[in-house]
């Protein structure tokens, strides 16, 4: 679903980490788009970023409190983003248009399991609350609940989003546990605070969960995903990551030499030529070549094309298999070109 749906903005609330909480009311009866709101998926939100350039961010719905009223979190980024935006200027009784509700993971995705691992970096921390918010729900109602285990990665204990609110679920609950792992501050450790980041050995020690979510930066999941493969290579992984993939400037300039870029767009047919340096799918959107994206970190798969030709860098992706690779597949959000004739393929993609 595409068309804007108008929400109000009913509440805003600080949080620590530069962190604001919006509660948004949908000012729409549109049963797919209500049905679609579950704790743990995220909203698009249509709103400029400072310099005044609508932009589409996805934030993750944190809570769901009635079927027409979400809960999103946003951190503040300091580089005139949308998110900064959305702190300077969304406040109570202004609408924001959001455009579709997107991801797999709910609390529907992890309920059949005993043992759950919850892995987090940062302003990841709103998929794990948002599932939690749910699970704490169920148990109340004397539902079963699988035992999770925290793992959450911050710079400071001051930028703990929800801290409160994870230390008394932990202190009250049975199933719960947390460990902050704080990277850039210098604590006593404790039960519930060690000092540096996750590492192999703390997966290692994780008491052989069957799944594994892991929310954060896309270099940070993707290093998580890697522990988790090796230290519980059976466990089922459930993963988003909240920036998209970047390979330093050295890595996506062409060498010297190599033929200009030229990229081939075969379901338009239009010929583009870019100035390497960022990903195809920011390539091909500032030519205005229709391609669907969304999560634009390698996870969702939306900007799936077919390459031939060409030379370009492939940052890792989270749901192409190595066929997919060996066949010409690649995502355009992790595709970053460097020189030569590329032929892009998007109108055989889904």
């Amino acid at each position: 679903m595409t068309a804007m749906i108008q929400a109000r903005c009913e509440t805003v609330r600080p949080e620590a980490g530069n962190v604001k909480v919006f509660t948004l009311r949908v000012q729409s009866k549109h049963f797919d788009f209500l049905s679609a709101l579950r704790a743990g998926k995220h909203v698009a939100l249509s709103y400029p970023d400072t310099g005044g350039t609508i932009q589409q961010r996805m934030y993750s719905i944190t809570r769901v409190a009635d079927p027409d009223l979400i809960e999103i979190a946003v951190k503040g980024s300091g580089r005139n983003s949308v998110s900064d935006h959305l702190h300077a200027t969304l406040r109570e009784g202004m609408s924001v248009p959001l455009q579709y509700v997107a991801g797999e993971i709910s609390v529907d995705s992890i309920v059949g399991y005993e043992r759950i691992a919850m892995i987090a970096g940062g302003i990841g921390i709103t998929l794990p609350i948002a599932l939690l918010r749910e699970l704490a729900a169920r148990a109340q109602d004397g539902l079963p609940v699988p035992q999770v285990h925290l793992l959450l990665s911050i710079a400071r204990i001051a930028d703990i989003p929800f801290l409160h609110e994870l230390l008394q679920l932990d202190l009250t609950s049975s199933w719960f546990t947390l460990t902050v792992f704080v990277t850039q501050e210098k604590i006593r450790e404790s039960a519930h605070f060690k000092v540096g980041r996750p590492s192999f050995e703390n997966m290692e020690q994780l008491k052989d969960p069957q799944a594994v979510v892991i929310c954060g930066s896309h270099g940070f999941a993707q290093a998580l995903r890697e522990y988790t493969k090796q230290a519980h290579p059976i466990s089922h992984m459930l993963i988003e990551a909240f920036s998209p993939p970047a390979s330093s400037a050295a890595e996506i300039q062409p060498a010297a030499g190599s033929a200009p870029l030229q990229i081939n767009v075969r379901s338009t047919g239009q010929t583009l030529s870019p100035e390497p340096g960022s990903s195809l799918l920011e390539m091909l959107e500032a030519a205005d070549v229709p391609i669907r994206s969304q999560c634009r970190s390698g996870i969702c798969g939306a900007c799936r094309v077919q390459i031939s030709e060409g030379e370009y860098r492939s940052e890792p992706d989270f749901c192409l298999s190595d066929q997919d690779k060996a066949q010409g597949h690649a995502l355009a959000c992790c595709t970053f070109p460097l020189s030569g004739a590329m032929n892009v393929d998007i109108g055989t993609t889904s």
